[in-house]
């Protein structure tokens, strides 16, 4: 005998049939249905039709196991969650579920069991939500940003053999160091004109689409307001979607600062101190004597800036630091930045000279970068005694004033 969903639940709650009703009717972005003990569908509401394709006449009398993957079907899955509802009052699952086109879509699901007044173990309900436009986002997020970590590390690698094919060349034909520091020049500016495309297509591609995701959500969660449920979990929802945008914004971030274009060096630098500090929880400081407003020559910012980016990813990777300290500073005609650590320190000589170490590398690009807009670099360093980097460039301001 089949049993209407609002019969069995009227007698196993006592709640009246229109209140049962109007509730299951305004859910349609929820599959719920009534099993028997034997996992008999009895009940289909219109949630249901719509997630899973069958009517009600379609599903009602067959087991829901045909609503499982084969793969899931073989091991029993219908049945061990089942006697998990039965055991722990409640089981709960994310997997891949199939329609009745025979498509496959991922939802996640919580199946209770059914008692009635007189404690009687009577069935089974079943919730079903339909997320596998979330997991196609994730999946898209991840194969975006995979993506465009492997056409940075390529264009990075393309521009570290030009830079050794520079040197080679240089060195063959004994050309002069102007030569060598113009061509250098061009690269470092391929390289940024790279990074702001780069970031331009973060910023403008995936920062869109997160910005319509919150929003969407936010709709949601107006819409289940008075549902304390369904609004956790779109709360959640938010949560993985705010650090997703958070991650996206800082990797935009590292690829290229708008601030520095906007409002110059030192606004760009200590922007990048405090978001560096709180993303790698590294407490740093950020100190600067003379430069507030000032703008300075477009290839000197990007180049101090660099060094101070290169420094401080340094201290993330190797220094094993507790305290960073950043001074930017206008001192008699000159631009001095220093960064120091009071990490472990090592050997700078003894480091240069390994071949491939990432630091040796780190350590001639920043000297390089220094040397192109004809400033000094220097680095002391000793085994557990930290790291101080000095740099002194000429202070040439896009303005005239100083």
């Amino acid at each position: 005998m089949k049993i209407d969903l609002f019969t069995l639940m009227e007698k196993n709650t006592g709640w009246s049939r229109e209140l049962l009703y109007q509730l299951l009717e305004s859910v349609k972005d929820y599959a719920i249905f009534v099993a028997d003990l034997d996992g008999q569908i009895v009940s289909w509401n219109i949630g249901a039709e719509k997630i899973f394709g069958y009517t009600g006449k379609e599903a009602i009398g067959r087991n829901c196991a045909f609503l499982f993957t084969a793969e899931d079907r073989a091991r029993n899955e219908p049945e061990k969650e089942r006697e998990i509802a039965r055991a722990e009052g409640c089981a709960e699952d994310e997997r891949w579920h199939v329609r009745k086109d025979g498509s496959l879509f991922f939802a996640s699901g919580l199946q209770t069991p059914l008692y009635n007044r007189e404690g009687n173990h009577t069935g089974y309900a079943k919730i079903a939500r339909d997320l596998t436009e979330r997991v196609q986002l994730q999946t898209e997020l991840k194969e975006t940003k995979d993506n465009l970590e492997v056409r940075v590390v390529e264009r990075t690698n393309e521009l570290k053999d030009s830079n050794e094919l520079l040197r080679t060349e240089v060195r063959e034909r004994k050309e002069s160091e102007q030569l060598r520091v113009e061509l250098l020049r061009k690269i470092v500016r391929t390289q940024e004109d790279e990074r702001k495309r780069i970031s331009r297509e973060i910023h403008d591609h995936i920062g869109q689409q997160m910005t319509a995701l919150q929003l969407k959500l936010k709709l949601f969660k107006d819409k289940y307001e008075a549902d304390s449920a369904i609004k956790d979990e779109i709360e959640q929802l938010q949560l993985i979607t705010q650090q997703i945008d958070s991650d996206v914004d800082f990797l935009a971030w590292e690829l290229r600062p708008s601030v520095l274009d906007d409002l110059g060096l030192s606004a760009a630098l200590k922007n990048f101190v405090e978001d560096w500090s709180g993303h790698f929880k590294i407490p740093a400081e950020f100190e600067n004597l003379g430069l507030d407003g000032k703008h300075l020559l477009p290839e000197i910012e990007i180049n101090l800036y660099r060094i101070g980016q290169e420094a401080l990813n340094n201290v993330c990777k190797h220094a094993n630091a507790n305290n960073v300290s950043v001074l930017l500073e206008k001192r008699d005609g000159n631009i001095i930045l220093i960064i120091e650590d009071n990490g472990v320190g090592f050997e700078p000589k003894a480091k240069a000279k390994v071949a491939g170490d990432d630091r040796g590398l780190g350590l001639v690009g920043m000297k390089e970068r220094a040397e192109l807009i004809k400033g000094k670099f220097e680095v002391e360093s000793a085994p557990d005694s930290g790291t101080a980097i000095f740099v002194c460039v000429p202070a040439i301001f896009n303005e005239q004033t100083d």
